[in-house]
């Protein structure tokens, strides 16, 4: 009784995790000793370079780069003013997507059941299926690390999550936190 009580909290789990897990993808010149960096400071860089990205609203911006900096600072980095290893800036993506999910929706039960000759019957049952179709929107969160004495970009993560329908500033919170943690557990590169 004990191991199918363990179970399910390992199925549940396993499923949580499937469900919520941010999409991460990272690149960095191989040429750049990370060790050596231990301090960083924001730049702005406009966005219009890239088509794709979105201005966020003062808000968010405040909680982007709030989340970033405890983030950092969690993993020993420290924030300067000038004079900094790295400098850092980030921009954010939206795209519109489509998922489409067919189910079996045949039970494996026979359509009619009837009698022939003192015995159960079953019946051959047809099988059919649903499909649904749901547009939602996807967020893609860019943290750019860019080398002051070359000017050259060192390190880029990307942070993918599908964007809840409610957005209040609790789950926005939450969203940007495991998004944040997602994308910088991988910096620095091993």
């Amino acid at each position: 009784m004990r191991f199918i009580g363990y179970s399910w909290v390992l199925i549940f789990t396993a499923v949580m995790m499937g469900c919520s897990s941010v999409k991460v993808s990272t690149d960095h010149d191989k040429n750049t000793d990370f060790s050596n960096f231990k301090s960083y400071q924001w730049i702005n860089v406009k966005t219009d370079n890239n088509k794709d990205a979105i201005k966020v609203d003062a808000i968010m911006d405040a909680r982007i780069r709030n989340t970033i900096n405890q983030q950092l600072a969690l993993q020993g980095y420290k924030k300067v003013a000038g004079n900094a290893d790295l400098q850092l800036n980030y921009s954010v993506l939206t795209q519109d997507k489509t998922d489409i999910r067919t189910y079996n929706t045949y039970s494996g039960y026979p359509s009619r059941w009837g009698w022939r000759g003192g015995y159960g019957y079953r019946g051959m049952g047809m099988g059919s299926s649903d499909t649904v179709v749901k547009t939602y929107q996807s967020g893609t969160l860019v943290i750019d690390f860019v080398d002051p004495a070359s000017n050259k970009l060192v390190w880029r993560g990307l942070g993918s999550e599908r964007l809840p329908e409610e957005k209040t500033s609790e789950i926005m919170d939450n969203l940007v936190k495991k998004v944040v943690k997602s994308v910088l557990s991988k910096f620095p590169p091993k």
